[in-house]
């Protein structure tokens, strides 16, 4: 119905804060190949430039490929998700993304930030990472001006985190408030 009424989330831009995304997906403008992926996941740590794409136009690994189980977290310019088998858990910010922007989301015309702030290997999200990525969508560029920040914040997390006055709490309130 919204499609059809015109609402296909043109002009929006939604952060989503998860494990990242596989740009490189068909459902997310991507070849849709294993050779693409594998392209980009070659060298996690660096965009190679494969990163951004017309659907994922930005955004930011604050905790590398290896946190919490194989070493501390290692923040990099690539969100690539890391998809596959054991011992990768990744796929559920691609999963969210294809769900909000993908070719038959609920938005397809929106565009995407990928903002990994959970684990690659574990189910693990990072509170420092969160908070860090809060606050990229806010001001992708660190250059203090909020012109360019994401429309919606998307974080799809299944966890209690905190109490009911957290850190991310105030973050997304303080997001909220600068519109």
């Amino acid at each position: 119905v919204a499609h059809n009424s015109g609402y296909t989330g043109a002009g929006v831009v939604v952060a989503v804060l998860d494990s990242g995304a596989d740009y490189t997906h068909a459902a997310l403008g991507g070849a849709g190949t294993q050779e693409a992926y594998d392209a980009a996941y070659a060298d996690p740590a660096s965009r190679d430039g494969l990163f951004p794409t017309a659907k994922v136009i930005d955004g930011y690994d604050f905790v590398g490929e290896d946190w919490p189980s194989y070493g501390p977290a290692a923040p990099d310019p690539d969100p690539i998700d890391a998809v596959g088998e054991a011992p990768l858990a990744g796929g559920h910010g691609t999963h969210v993304s294809d769900i909000i922007a993908g070719v038959l989301g609920v938005a397809p015309d929106a565009k995407l930030m990928a903002i990994k702030v959970c684990s690659a290997v574990s189910t693990s999200c990072n509170g420092v990472a969160m908070l860090q990525g809060a606050e990229f969508a806010m001001d992708p560029n660190g250059d203090g001006n909020v012109s360019d920040a994401a429309d919606i914040i998307n974080l799809s997390l299944g966890s209690q985190y905190g109490q009911k006055q957290d850190d991310m709490v105030l973050a997304l309130e303080n997001a909220v408030h600068a519109g």
